[in-house]
């Protein structure tokens, strides 16, 4: 009897646990310890070839949120967009800011990029493109802590695909822009480019070396399109090709006019003939998801474009990934092929008569899952038996291609404070994952320079051993869900693309942590001890010693791309730390911080954005996305238990990218909007009964982020695809807020209270960081009597140096605020200053103006409120 008793208690016991888990969500805790290394993590890293690709997963998340509701993004928006940004007014420069934006690094973590090309003159010369980053110079081959400067076109060009510079003319060069792969389907005919990075506007041409640029192949209005390889004739310099997503084009006047000489879409790799430059080869993939497209294959033609032919004689008929073209140097008769479906290696395959008959070499090289994204490919230029492909790591032969070796060591990578320009690893294999590019010293064949997702590294025995040349190459990507410590001024964690998650200590030099792709982060509002990154998909970590270790703390679910959003948001309530939420599908909420995860409530579709009242940690915003033919983008609201929609029609149908509650009123709350076409920054100030439009001036393109400052709450700051933008009076106005900064991707704004500073998280630049707007003049009420009229009265003194007081009322309205602006222009009626833009409660005021850096004469001062508008003369004599 005894032995069933203690049978049925075990079970009853065993039976709870069970209950407990399925109901009360994941309790799991298992402890990650990081040794120097950066090995022991007991989850699947991030180049599983049995995961998703994680940066799959991540262009089509950003095509999604700039596509919706169509399919793919509209072809002309962003440029038009951009073009009308620069009709909007710069606030540094109408109120003469003595601060500006400051990169904050991380300078020891290179970002993706695509392509890189040596200066004709000196090999030391490097330009690097990035995927999201734009366009980098060094002059010190890549070595050093500050090797890297960015090179900026005066366009938002931030994906360069590839670059080519003129031997006879090294001040010329064309980089092609735009990052697009077919990857996926196909739809009515056309091929619905889901899988993209940043958006292509063609081909830009500098003759000074990058001081100017200039539009060669326009695609301004094109911007689903995108430029793969850019060739000029090194025995024509005014003859250049194009290989690029609508096929291959042709210049013959130094890329002043172009016309298309094959019309096969995605072209993915090009070259030429250096001895007889009328034979091209070019290859067509990354069409569809494994369907078979009749256009797919490797093309030559003779006579310089003017028609092609498709080989055969030994290449497979078709395949559905990226293939690259080789030629040997010393006999360019000699062609090499690296084939690659989608999601798995078809073949290496060699020519010997110039592509005429081809011969499998082997098909044993291991491409994971990413053959529509990687397959670097370089022929040793003094030996043809020597050969690298990049395909998750690099692996070469020593035998043409017969088989191959695994060389570099992604995993390998160091966790902690690298310094930057220093080695990244302790192992001399240590390269990083994912090889795009590869392209040899052209003085000596053994230095090969392999560009990664994790930028750039050099080997100067040809792929046997590397080291990193990241030094100051800022083009990492961050994701919104930045973490600042409540605490420290200094202390922060984000998550990177392909970078892990980082901390910045006060030093450019970031602190690696975690494994594989970080996303979003947050940090204890009360002890920054505590922090919390994810790994995709809602699958949370959580440390009590500044990232040494990690707990694994994710809710039910997490991992699962049908449950969360690639970047899932998730949140540290302010008000009590120990209480976080998470959102996906459903809405779980912790009250320990460290897991126990109970749901609180279904959204239907997944969460991408959150927020929490600073004041209450019950009172939670969560915005939702669209989906196609089932759901319009939603806004739900939190209260208590209580889990309400309150988007009330009244909220664009497009991916909600940011939620930020007012810190001072929970009833007040703002989101932004990706897309096009609509409104993309709108505020509640009920609690979500109604919500109003306030994007007034702003571009028509994505935006992705905003918060406010608690101090001046009028201060509305908000980021999108081209950067940071301002408003002074609560939305009814906007500046452009990016001095400082380069055209960039701006993910994530959060406010640094400890020292009034706003960071700016970017997507292939890093993190930035200035002083918050601080109040823009010193507004002095004058008596306490409400007065009946308008007026602006004359200055005094006048004529004045440096400065002078203005004086102005404001009667009683309606409204317990007004919007005011008291704005300086020149004789030529020129707008050379704002002394004033917000709200104001009615009375009587004095304002200071100091003209201190404007030059003696004539000016003019207007005040605006409502309807009631006067201007003044004033004098200024120095």
């Amino acid at each position: 009897m005894k032995n069933k008793y203690t049978i049925l208690i075990a079970f009853l016991l065993f039976a709870s646990v069970l209950v407990f888990y399925f109901v009360f969500g994941n309790f799991k805790t298992k402890e990650i310890t990081i040794d120097e290394n950066g090995k022991r993590y007991p989850i699947a890293e991030k180049k599983d070839p049995n995961r998703p690709s994680g940066v799959m997963e991540s262009m089509q998340l950003i095509s999604q949120i700039r596509a919706f509701p169509d399919n793919d993004i509209p072809q002309d928006k962003f440029f038009a967009g951009y073009e009308y940004s620069k009709t909007i007014p710069s606030y540094d420069a109408v109120h003469d800011s003595p601060t500006q934006w400051q990169s904050i690094g991380p300078n020891n973590i290179g970002g993706r990029s695509l392509c890189m090309a040596f200066s004709p003159v000196d090999t030391a010369t490097l330009f690097m493109g990035s995927a999201s980053g734009g366009l980098w110079k060094s002059v010190t081959g890549g070595l050093g802590a500050n090797a890297w400067t960015l090179i900026e076109t005066g366009y938002p060009s931030l994906a360069v695909s590839s670059i080519a510079i003129d031997s006879a003319n090294p001040q010329t060069m064309y980089i092609g822009t735009g990052e697009s792969y077919g990857y996926q389907y196909s739809q009515n005919g056309l091929d619905i480019r889901v899988t993209r990075g940043m958006y292509g506007i063609g081909i830009l041409k500098t003759t000074n070396g990058g001081t100017s640029w200039t539009k060669a192949l326009d695609w301004s209005y094109n911007n689903q399109r995108g430029v793969w390889s850019v060739i000029l004739n090194p025995r024509n310099r005014n003859t250049v090709y194009a290989a690029t997503t609508e096929g291959v084009w042709k210049s013959i006047n130094a890329g002043a006019t172009w016309f298309q000489v094959l019309n096969h879409q995605m072209a993915m790799d090009m070259e030429i003939n250096p001895v007889d430059t009328s034979v091209l080869y070019v290859s067509i993939g990354n069409l569809t998801n494994n369907v078979p497209n009749a256009n797919v294959g490797i093309y030559k033609s003779t006579n310089a474009g003017t028609s092609w032919t498709k080989l055969t004689g030994g290449l497979p008929a078709s395949w559905t990934g990226k293939t690259t073209i080789e030629l040997y140097k010393d006999n360019p008769n000699f062609v090499y092929a690296s084939v690659a479906n989608d999601l798995s290696y078809v073949g290496y395959y060699s020519s010997t008569d110039a592509g005429v008959s081809w011969t499998l070499k082997t098909t044993g090289v291991g491409i994971g899952n990413q053959g529509w994204f990687n397959n670097a490919h370089l022929v040793k230029a003094n030996d043809p038996n020597q050969i690298v492909v990049g395909t998750i790591d690099l692996v070469k032969s020593i035998n043409g291609g017969s088989s191959f070796t695994t060389k570099s060591n992604w995993s390998a990578w160091n966790t902690g404070a690298t310094p930057p320009g220093q080695p990244e690893s302790s192992s001399s294999n240590f390269a990083h994952a994912d090889h795009h590019y590869f392209i040899s010293n052209p003085l000596d064949p053994n230095k090969l320079y392999c560009i990664t997702d994790g930028g750039l590294y050099r080997s100067n025995d040809f792929g046997e051993t590397y080291y990193s040349c990241n030094g100051g190459y800022v083009t990492s990507q961050f994701y919104a869900g930045f973490g600042n410590s409540m605490q420290d001024s200094i202390f922060c964690i984000g998550g990177l693309q392909d970078n892990r998650s980082a901390f910045y200590q006060g030093t450019t030099a970031w602190y690696k942590t975690f494994v594989g792709d970080g996303m979003w982060c947050a940090v204890n509002s009360q002890n920054d001890n505590i922090c919390y990154t994810e790994y995709t998909y809602g699958d949370i970590y959580r440390s009590g010693n500044r990232g040494v270790s990690w707990s694994n703390i994710g809710p039910p679910g997490a991992g699962n791309s049908s449950n969360y959003c690639f970047v899932a948001p998730f949140i540290s309530t302010r008000a009590n730390p120990n209480i976080m939420y998470v959102g996906g599908t459903n809405l779980y909420k912790s009250t320990t911080g460290s897991g126990s995860w109970v749901n609180v409530g279904i959204l239907g579709a997944k969460a991408l954005s959150m927020d929490a009242s600073a004041t209450s940690s019950d009172t939670v915003y969560i915005g939702t996305i669209p989906v196609i033919n089932s759901q319009n983008a939603k806004i739900y609201k939190l209260t208590g238990n209580t889990l309400t929609d309150v988007s009330n029609g009244q909220i664009p149908n497009r991916y909600p990218t940011d939620i930020h509650v007012n810190p001072n009123n929970s009833m007040v709350a703002y989101a932004t909007f990706g897309g096009f076409g609509t409104g993309h920054v709108y505020r509640t100030t009920n609690g979500g009964a109604a919500w109003q439009n306030i994007s007034g001036n702003l571009p028509d393109i994505p935006h992705q982020t905003v918060c406010i400052d608690p101090l001046y709450q009028q201060n509305i700051y908000v980021g999108n695809d081209l950067g940071v933008y301002v408003s002074t009076d609560s939305g009814a106005n906007w500046f452009t807020f990016s001095t400082g900064m380069p055209y960039a991707l701006v993910f994530d704004l959060t406010v640094v209270n400890t020292s009034r500073n706003i960071r700016a998280t970017t997507h292939g630049n890093g993190i930035y960081e200035r002083d918050l707007i601080q109040n823009p003049v010193g507004i002095t009420p004058i008596g306490s009597e409400i007065p009946k009229q308008f007026s602006l009265s004359q200055n005094y003194p006048n004529p004045f140096n440096p400065t002078t007081k203005i004086k102005f009322s404001i009667p009683s309205v309606e409204a317990d605020h007004r919007a005011v602006s008291l704005n300086i222009y020149d004789i030529s009626g020129r707008l050379v200053k704002t002394i004033l833009q917000q709200n104001i409660k009615p009375g009587s005021y004095e304002v200071i103006f100091d003209a201190s850096r404007l030059s003696s004469g004539v000016y003019f001062y207007s005040i605006n409120a409502g309807d009631f508008t006067d201007t003044k003369k004033m004098i200024l004599l120095k």
